[in-house]
């Protein structure tokens, strides 16, 4: 296998050369002439970080959006992350949770700036339904059978 290092200083003589450009070609794209294909990376292997700070593997800094989108651009801007498909490319904004307080049955719905927000899971009595334009759990109002959920689930499991 070629050498997957750096050339060593005062310990490479004469291979220089050599060495640089087995490394270098590991992940960087070369045609074998001068064209404007090379240098590009042909893959890129991100290792991982460590818990101290200013370890991450990837950081963006946030900047302004692409005028024009591009398909399979990456871009951040102002606590969203964005991705741009391909098909009539169109940007998306990546979507993401806060994951600190959720637990199982939770929900989330996006609110008016496009922001998840979290609807811890309600009670086992309550409905979802929908108050000032948000949903929200509540007890159920008159109009309805009037059974609890787990009542529901009796008669629906009975033989007739």
């Amino acid at each position: 296998m070629a050498e997957q290092r750096l050339p060593a200083v005062n310990g490479d003589d004469g291979q220089w050369g050599d060495i640089l450009n087995q490394y270098i070609s590991k992940e960087h794209y070369n045609t074998g002439i001068n064209n404007a294909e090379n240098g590009g990376h042909k893959t890129i292997t991100i290792r991982a970080g460590t818990t101290a700070a200013s370890t991450a593997p990837l950081k963006f800094t946030s900047g302004s959006l692409l005028t024009t989108p591009e398909a399979g651009a990456v871009e951040f801007a102002v606590d969203k992350l964005y991705f741009t498909q391909t098909t009539g490319t169109t940007r998306k904004v990546v979507a993401a949770y806060d994951d600190s307080s959720g637990v199982s049955g939770d929900m989330y719905y996006r609110d008016s700036s496009g922001n998840l927000i979290r609807i811890p899971i309600g009670s086992s009595t309550h409905v979802l339904t929908v108050a000032g334009g948000v949903p929200t759990w509540t007890a159920p109002a008159g109009g309805g059978s009037g059974l609890t959920q787990q009542q529901v689930m009796a008669i629906s499991s009975m033989r007739i």
